[in-house]
């Protein structure tokens, strides 16, 4: 598992010699480090945005055969209409996230000693995300149409649901983190 410190860590040994340089520039230091952290917090979340949008692809797969859409019950293709539209709505809210620092004319400002621990949090976005990925890949496995798949289709609805929640708690995170 990642940190949120290892990203932070990855941008900032990326920089070039004349950022470098720059950095012991009088009050360039601290604006520098507010770009890094503005790099990390994308990074993170582009991250987590790509692996909940590959969470789709293993049942898109599967729903590309046309025996199997033969097989879905009426609640089955519910099931399924569920989940994409719910992964659809947190993938969405993932990448339009609250950004987890604040910007020179921003109204709304972050104290900068707590963005460690929304950096660490973000990085649980990526660990969540992965969780529903790998279900995915398991449910698009199974047989479609039994109750074994419905329940796993549910089970994996629940973990979309269940991110939307964490998303929330983030945005709570957040605005508790203002000036």
């Amino acid at each position: 598992m990642s940190s949120g410190k290892d990203y932070l860590e990855k941008v900032q040994g990326e920089s070039t010699l004349l950022e470098r340089i720059m950095s012991y520039v009088p009050g360039y230091r601290g604006y520098k480090e507010k770009e890094l952290r503005r790099e990390s917090d994308r990074l993170v979340r582009a991250e987590a945005v790509s692996r909940l949008r590959a969470a789709k692809i293993p049942l898109r797969m599967v729903f590309a055969n046309p025996e199997m859409v033969q097989k879905l019950s009426q609640g089955d293709a519910f099931r399924m209409d569920a989940f994409n539209y719910r992964l659809d709505r947190i993938t969405q809210r993932v990448d339009r996230a609250m950004a987890g620092y604040a910007g020179m004319f921003d109204a709304v400002k972050v104290k900068e000693d707590k963005l460690d621990g929304v950096l660490q949090y973000d990085v649980a976005l990526i660990d969540k995300a992965e969780e529903i990925r790998a279900g995915a890949e398991q449910v698009a496995k199974m047989q479609p149409g039994n109750d074994d798949w419905g329940t796993a289709m549910d089970q994996l609805t629940t973990k979309v649901e269940e991110y939307d929640t964490f998303i929330d708690k983030r945005s709570e995170m957040l605005r508790g983190l203002a000036a």
